[in-house]
């Protein structure tokens, strides 16, 4: 009786360790890079003509480091801005796109965005500004 016993435990502690171990990873896999990263910009379009701007026309590179605390711009790896934001949800669409999500600098600016694994786009709060879109590094 005492040997029965002794195995339902081992069985117990294993099957709990293994569900405990698979969670874990499923969790860790599963967990979005969200706008937290570098990014390069690939391109700016709008403005009053519908200008397309690209690293090539304007002989210039530009990139985002987006941190938990910071947003970083660089211009030819050049800090020209780091300043706090929060992202957050507007109860109407931005202007200029249908999106609600926004980012808002403490400097009190802000952007509407749109996320995916490996694309950023943040768009200009004003009629004829830009869009810039930006690729994971």
């Amino acid at each position: 009786m005492n040997i029965e016993r002794i195995y339902r435990n081992v069985f117990a502690l294993l099957t709990l360790s293994l569900v405990l171990t698979s969670c874990q990873k499923e969790v860790d896999c599963r967990q979005p890079a969200g706008i937290v990263g570098n990014w390069i910009w690939v391109e700016s379009v709008g403005g009053f003509g519908g200008w397309t701007l690209t690293p090539e026309t304007e002989l210039r590179t530009s990139s985002l480091r987006i941190d938990l605390a910071h947003f970083s711009e660089f211009v030819n790896d050049t800090l020209v801005r780091q300043e706090g934001y929060h992202l957050g949800i507007s109860d109407d669409p931005l202007l200029g796109t249908e999106e609600k999500t926004f980012i808002a600098f403490q400097s009190g600016g802000k952007q509407a965005f749109l996320l995916s694994d490996s694309e950023l786009v943040l768009i200009d709060q004003c009629f004829d500004c830009f869009l810039h879109r930006y690729r994971r590094r």
